[in-house]
């Protein structure tokens, strides 16, 4: 009878063990959820207004004139002349809510992916192993979070392709009134495949760089050398898959406002842009995306682990 007993506590115990261990996991998953809406909240609309000449300067060439030039002072002055000072961060709301549930799952999947590929004792991952890791948590949110994506490209170039809508939610029921709910994927295959190894890439570099920087007494990294390490990985990796970015922003607002579609896939979107614009047209807005990408991938991971140390998550190295 004493031996049931004390077989009935051991389980208990155990089963109490199972459940404080799940329970520690689920909430620190939550609190890194949260750290990375965050992260995203703040770094988008911080560069709101250099996205948006961006994604202008890489779908002009949709457009039968270029009404927004071909310099960023061009564009600038031609955005504050037909929208003033707020249409800077048109589609920002929209950004905003693709970006925090993006964000929050970019970070939380990585971290995820990073514990599932790391050895029992190892200490650091391997490259082979971070871009695994960041590869998969890249395929994982784009593909959760694309309609988002969509919906906050076509938002942002309303005005330039003759359309108005009344908010994300109108150009949602626009979008699939017009084109069908397979519109809302529109771009997904060509996204998913510079998508997926840009956080790859990006969560990389940065983790490999940082390993490079100087530490204080504590063990922690300088904010500025935090800020330059996020600052290089989002430069390369963005540098790297520019031309399918390119393309992933044409096909996503092909076919708005219930125009003929110009593209029949990401094929025939690189052919044509080859073949109309020449290898360049790939990277038009580029030198926007230098300027915007420096600020934005430097607050992004600085303001992750900003908001880890807040809610007392102490960011890992690995």
């Amino acid at each position: 009878y004493e031996s049931n007993i004390m077989a009935l506590l051991d389980t208990n115990k155990t089963w109490r063990a199972w459940q404080d261990k799940h329970k520690t996991k689920s909430e620190s998953a939550s609190i890194k959820m949260l750290c990375g809406a965050g992260a995203g909240l703040v770094t988008k609309t911080a560069i709101a207004p250099m996205e948006r000449i961006k994604i202008l300067f890489q779908v002009q060439g949709m457009m039968k004139e270029s009404p927004y030039g071909r310099t960023i002072i061009c564009a600038v002055r031609a955005v504050y002349s037909m929208e003033g000072l707020l249409g800077f961060w048109k589609g920002n709301a929209a950004n905003c809510l693709r970006v925090m549930p993006n964000y929050a799952l970019k970070f939380t999947f990585n971290d995820t992916f990073r514990d599932m590929v790391k050895s029992p004792d190892q200490k650091k991952l391997s490259f082979g192993q971070l871009m695994l890791a960041g590869s998969l948590a890249g395929m994982f949110q784009l593909t959760m979070t694309y309609p988002l994506e969509v919906l906050r490209a076509r938002t942002s170039m309303s005005e330039a392709f003759g359309n108005h809508y009344g908010g994300l939610v109108d150009c949602a029921v626009k979008t699939v009134r017009q084109e069908g709910v397979g519109a809302l994927y529109n771009g997904y295959a060509i996204s998913l495949l510079s998508g997926t190894p840009y956080v790859g890439f990006q969560m990389s570099f940065n983790t490999l760089l940082k390993r490079l920087m100087p530490r204080n007494g504590k063990g922690k990294i300088a904010i500025h050398h935090k800020l330059l390490c996020g600052a290089l990985a989002g430069l390369s990796a963005q540098t790297i898959i520019f031309p399918g970015d390119t393309m992933r922003r044409r096909m996503q607002v092909d076919g708005i406002n219930g125009q003929p579609k110009q593209y029949k896939n990401f094929v025939h979107c690189f052919q044509t842009i080859v073949r109309t614009e020449g290898v360049m047209g790939l990277y038009r807005g580029l030198m926007t995306n230098v300027v915007r990408c420096i600020p934005g991938a430097s607050i992004q991971f600085v303001a992750y682990d900003s908001f880890q140390n807040l809610l007392g998550a102490n960011p890992q190295e690995r």
